[in-house]
């Protein structure tokens, strides 16, 4: 009998959508958060939520307790990712998990000094079953975060990006391919690039956003001292704002417009498409 499964980051906007999946299919889920009380009563349902916290290895070993399959998210977009991760994935060997299944980035493969690719090496070499996970910008983040309270307080979408493609992936999408590797046959050793079925510039989301939210919402593109001045505005830190601003000279260089068919091909069904998630979040911008 297979033992339990536990995720990382479970309070996140994949995490939360995984455990949500996991608990449909009857499978025993640990999550793992910073407040474990606080997510048990905001969420209910049958998950034991468990403290975890990526600057506490001491709370590695009872998290991992009793576990045999492990949802690793170690921090997407922080430059020091492996700093966490690696000795994490040690305790992982230690505790002889079974499978890991690794949410990295995008295009990870190609940049071996970037942090997420430093934590897929680390965890190929480990002896561990992987499956490696790389998606692309998530939809959600104009139905959340700095881009949602942008389109509250001026009505337009402030970014980066000029005329540059994305193929942007629905979060739920890549909760069900985690769903996948975590539970079924034949991902180990795999990695699967998550897109979604086309690109689209900001432009087109800004058209589909105003039509779900019937009013006008603009693409306001920035020049990136601007990008920086707004993020400053905004609280992120610093860190996060030239990391942020380091990611969409990437997109406007083209490296977040290809599409991949992974998760048609692992689902046998095409991707959640924009117009969809921007309907199932209609309340988000009216």
């Amino acid at each position: 009998m297979a033992g339990r499964i536990l995720v990382i980051g479970a309070t996140g906007t994949v995490g939360g959508h995984l455990v949500a999946q996991l608990e449909q299919l009857g499978e025993e889920v640990r999550a793992a958060t910073r407040e474990p009380g606080r997510a048990a009563r905001r969420t209910g349902g049958k998950t034991q939520y468990v403290s975890f916290d990526l600057e506490r290895p001491e709370t590695f070993a009872p998290a991992l307790d009793g576990a045999d399959r492990v949802f690793l998210m170690a921090r997407p977009g922080d430059e020091q990712a492996d700093r966490v991760a690696l000795p994490l994935i040690d305790e992982m060997k230690r505790q002889r998990i079974r499978h890991v299944v690794n949410l990295t980035a995008m295009g990870a493969e190609h940049r071996e000094d970037f942090a997420l690719r430093k934590v897929e090496r680390y965890l190929e070499a480990s002896g561990l079953g992987f499956t490696h996970l790389r998606p692309n910008f998530f939809m959600q983040i104009f139905s959340g975060g700095p881009l949602l309270q942008d389109l509250e307080t001026t009505g337009a979408l402030h970014i980066p990006a000029a005329d540059a493609k994305l193929s942007f992936v629905d979060a739920r999408d890549i909760a069900a391919m985690a769903v996948a590797a975590l539970t079924g046959p034949g991902h180990a050793g795999k990695a699967y690039t998550l897109t979604g079925a086309r690109a689209l510039d900001h432009a087109e989301v800004a058209r589909t956003l105003s039509e779900v939210a019937a009013r006008s919402i603009q693409y306001v593109p920035l020049g990136e001292e601007e990008a920086r001045q707004l993020l400053a505005r905004s609280g992120l830190s610093p860190e996060r704002i030239e990391r942020l601003i380091g990611f969409y000279r990437l997109v406007r260089q083209g490296f977040c417009a290809p599409v991949s068919s992974d998760i048609e091909t692992v689902l046998g069904r095409p991707p959640i498409s924009f117009e969809r998630f921007a309907r199932d979040h209609a309340s988000c911008w009216i």
